[in-house]
């Protein structure tokens, strides 16, 4: 059984978002998914909520869901990871055959949160990690082995930064677009060294649902279907001093299940975009490396400016990514848009101090016909 990629809605992002709340955001974005698939509400089976109670700053995040996605009385399974595992999820459940449409909600409210750097250190192990540091000393570390295992240099860092932001100004859904150079970058404010400011993502508000169907629904409905061919998540050790900071075991695990369940046997060949979490600039390439990538790609990486310049929407981020690969594969991403597409992969992380991934395959009709 495929499944097709009926519908995307997107509001956001928005540095701050007082005129919204994170109701509106979602019920927004729903809309705008709805109608872009077809249907309405109440055509839909279930629901995957991906949300995590601390980032939303209350208990049992999920129960305020159903309202703003009319989905009142139906399944909702709610996931504490990147976007893309909730849209894992609900490709499972439409592969049972008991759910024939499902959508997948995640949002940010960041600009409601005081203490965002005391959030992450409650990720970090509480006796071994914990330490009465800046949270990002795990991405200094990461930066600094992978610079000694040459598997980046900071030129390369710095045009991460460079390029993401420079895409973001073409995309009017990007608040962190500018024009920096190399020298900005490096010499930035030191946050982790060699971790500079404008290596961090900053945070923003954003909503995103995507609705997903079977493909006999798919088709009925959808003006433009997209294929969702390939799913895989994996995760790296989870005790850090037992990891490799310079590799990312768990998007090389992800991406080989999805282009496995894909038929996909070399990604340089037969992939026209790519999606990588780029939460710290330096993760960008240590992903990309993972695929099996290098910086050299980097003009077909992130059109959306990736989370740079996008902001870092926290569990979203992976939402913001799929949102564009849809759009790029439609040929409707507007002023960002690429040359015709065919193949999209989209890497989703967790972000620290986790090596948490996630990676699915998009398809146009046109390639698979």
């Amino acid at each position: 059984m495929g499944v097709v990629v009926m519908g995307v809605g997107f509001c956001g992002a928005f540095p701050t978002s007082d005129g919204l709340s994170y109701r509106e955001l979602i019920q927004r974005a729903a809309t705008m998914a709805y109608a872009d698939a077809g249907i309405t509400a109440d055509q839909l089976d279930g629901a995957v909520s991906v949300e995590e109670d601390f980032f939303s700053g209350y208990s049992i995040a999920d129960e305020y869901v159903p309202d703003q996605l009319g989905v009142v009385r139906k399944p909702v399974y709610t996931i504490c990871g990147d976007f893309l595992h909730g849209i894992c999820s609900a490709v499972m459940q439409i592969k049972t055959g008991r759910f024939k449409t499902v959508v997948v909600e995640s949002y940010s409210k960041a600009s409601n949160m005081l203490t965002k750097d005391e959030l992450l250190h409650f990720a970090y192990d509480p006796i071994f990690n914990r330490l009465g540091v800046t949270p990002h000393y795990l991405a200094g570390l990461e930066m600094l082995e992978s610079l000694g295992c040459c598997v980046l240099s900071l030129e390369h860092v710095a045009e991460v930064v460079a390029s993401s932001k420079r895409k973001a100004l073409m995309n009017p859904l990007a608040p962190y677009g500018a024009v920096v150079q190399a020298g900005d970058v490096l010499n930035g404010r030191p946050v982790a060294t060699p971790v500079t400011d404008l290596m961090i993502a900053r945070p923003a508000d954003a909503a995103v649902v995507v609705v997903l169907g079977s493909d006999e629904v798919g088709f009925e409905t959808s003006r433009h279907p997209v294929y969702l061919t390939g799913t895989g998540w994996a995760s790296g050790n989870s005790i850090l001093e037992r990891r490799c900071s310079c590799c990312s075991e768990g998007t090389t695990l992800a991406a080989k299940m999805a282009c496995d369940e894909a038929g996909i046997e070399s990604i340089p060949d037969e992939v026209d975009l790519y999606y990588v979490s780029d939460l710290y600039a330096h993760r960008a390439l240590v992903h990309l490396s993972a695929l099996g990538l290098s910086a050299d790609v980097l003009p077909l990486v992130n059109p959306d400016g990736g989370s740079l310049g996008m902001g870092d929407l926290f569990e979203t981020n992976g939402g913001a990514r799929f949102f564009d690969a849809v759009q790029q594969l439609r040929g409707e991403a507007g002023s960002h848009q690429l040359d015709e597409a065919s193949c999209a992969l989209v890497h989703g992380w967790r972000g620290l101090p986790t090596d948490s991934c996630a990676v699915v395959i998009l398809e146009d009709e046109g390639r698979l016909a």
